[in-house]
């Protein structure tokens, strides 16, 4: 839990979805130095009885955690001392199980999503923004079905370990 990875437009978006979706609930994983400050900022906009802070997470729980679901916020932005996210593995470990992507266009995250298509994009730091983007998905299942799917084709026919070890293979041979 870090600056980069955006929680605060995550906890201001959910809080506005929720105004319209009293049952929704969200879970952040992971650990790190801004935890207490998003746990203080959840209950000042008093969500804290929707959002589950679960700390640190096995691969296992995290997949259950992918499975149940519904959609995946990654809303990263560039911290104060100009650090950026690359392709959040996070990201594509949802996107690969079949789980809809909402992120920002920032850092490598438009190389893995295609916005509308394999997902959703929207500016960075924007929290109307992104809970439009959820308000509008939640009345339209067809979208979320369409981007889960293309988005996990996306991580199948672009991330897949073999095709890009046979891809930087072909690059050192073409330097030879």
């Amino acid at each position: 839990m870090i600056e980069k990875k955006g929680l605060p437009v995550t906890l201001r978006a959910f809080s506005t979805f929720l105004k319209q979706h009293p049952n929704a609930t969200l879970t952040i994983a992971g650990e790190g130095p801004l935890l207490l400050e998003l746990q203080k900022f959840a209950r000042e906009l008093g969500v804290t009885d929707r959002v589950s802070f679960t700390g640190f997470v096995s691969q296992e729980q995290l997949r259950e955690i992918y499975y149940r679901s519904h959609i995946f916020l990654h809303p990263s932005q560039t911290g104060r001392d100009g650090n950026q996210e690359g392709i959040p593995n996070s990201m594509l470990e949802a996107m690969a199980t079949g789980l809809p992507v909402f992120a920002t266009e920032h850092g490598g995250i438009p190389e893995a999503i295609e916005n509308g298509v394999s997902g959703v994009l929207i500016p960075e730091r924007d929290d109307s923004a992104l809970a439009q983007a959820l308000l509008d998905a939640s009345r339209d299942s067809d979208l979320l079905s369409r981007i889960a799917r293309s988005g996990a084709e996306a991580v199948r026919k672009n991330f897949d370990l073999s095709a890009q070890a046979q891809r930087l293979e072909e690059i050192y041979l073409n330097l030879l």
